[in-house]
């Protein structure tokens, strides 16, 4: 059957709407998840066994905790409200809640020395662009790009200091600072510009 061109086209909505809680479980699954990782987060913090792993540890998870609040509040209106707006500040509170715990993942594990928490801190940012959306709106790609470059300062950082505190720190952890720094300040940095470049071809919604 052919549609004449003044016939009306129903959009689909975009994939954030299409994620608002329509059931209870959907309002604390996520925030339960951030929670979890509150917990692993201080846990090893704890087992490492020093000082400055433990007050990664602490950071990190208070960090995920509250993240984990901010996620279920704008959950729960998103589920009672059912409204276009409230799902839109659902959208924006889980991709400023997903970058910002993967970026304070990233760096919290190269404060410690730990290359495998470093590289899920990294895949976890990433995969937050597309998670919650079909086609990625640019605020999306805007604070992926710029969690990233908050990960380049915070690298650049860990540099200087491991530079400059190399006599005195273990020989491991100043050249993870020192090297690891410098390789993953770069690729945040690719990163960053990537996410700004699609950013600026996105759509608004």
């Amino acid at each position: 059957m052919e549609t004449r061109d003044e016939d009306p086209v129903d959009e689909a909505p975009p994939g954030w709407v299409l994620r608002t809680p329509t059931r209870w479980r959907e309002v604390w699954d996520i925030p339960v998840l951030a929670l979890v990782l509150a917990a692993v987060s201080v846990v090893v913090g704890v087992a490492f066994g020093d000082g400055l792993a433990f007050v990664a540890g602490i950071v990190t998870g208070a960090v995920c905790a509250s993240g984990a609040v901010v996620l279920f509040v704008v959950a729960r209106r998103a589920y009672e409200e059912q409204t276009r707006g409230a799902s839109w500040d659902l959208h924006r509170g889980r991709i400023v809640v997903g970058v910002t715990i993967g970026a304070v993942v990233m760096v919290a594990s190269l404060v410690v020395g730990l290359p495998l928490g470093t590289s899920i801190g990294i895949i976890a940012g990433f995969s937050q662009t597309a998670r919650f959306a079909r086609t990625v709106p640019r605020f999306d790609l805007a604070t992926v790009a710029s969690a990233f470059l908050a990960v380049v300062a915070a690298c650049a950082v860990l540099v200087v200091l491991g530079v400059l505190q190399q006599p005195v720190l273990p020989a491991w952890r100043a050249a993870m600072w020192v090297d690891g720094g410098i390789v993953f300040a770069l690729l945040a940095a690719v990163l960053a510009l990537v996410h700004a470049q699609r950013a600026a071809r996105a759509p608004l919604e």
